[in-house]
């Protein structure tokens, strides 16, 4: 019997100390690919700046009205890129708080689709910032 028990006991050990490990490979992997949805999101946010200076400078535009339809929708392109990013900020969830409720596969694929959602708000952000430079710049000068 002490056979038994202490082979049972052995294998019991072995087992938890495998699902130990590979939870523990599981969280290092979440984490991973959270700090590369990150690294989209810490290049593009300090862009926020730049995008409420546009807004700003194409508010204070007074032109003929052919060229406030193209500043209106500059100044609406860039509020939906800055809505963008604030909508991703508050909606994005950590890794750590899924565990409890979700399996490493839906952890994953969670983070693979924030990964493509922050990307395209960084498209948005920059591409809107672009568009609000080159109409700011084709703007005629004051004299």
């Amino acid at each position: 019997m002490k056979s038994f028990n202490l082979l049972f006991i052995s294998i019991f050990t072995a087992v938890l100390l495998a699902a130990c490990g590979a939870n523990d490979q599981n969280i290092e992997t979440e984490d991973a690919l959270r700090d590369e949805v990150f690294v989209i999101h810490d290049a593009v946010m300090p862009r926020m700046s730049e995008i409420v200076a546009f807004k700003g400078k194409l508010e204070a535009l007074t032109t003929d009205s052919l060229k406030e339809q193209e500043i209106k929708a500059a100044i609406m392109v860039l509020e939906k890129a800055e809505d963008g990013m604030m909508e991703w900020m508050a909606q994005f969830q950590q890794p750590n708080k899924l565990r409890g409720s979700k399996t490493h596969e839906e952890i994953m694929t969670y983070l693979e689709q924030e990964k493509q959602r922050i990307t395209k708000v960084r498209d948005d952000m920059n591409n809107s910032i672009e568009a609000a430079e080159q109409l700011l710049a084709s703007m005629p000068k004051p004299e």
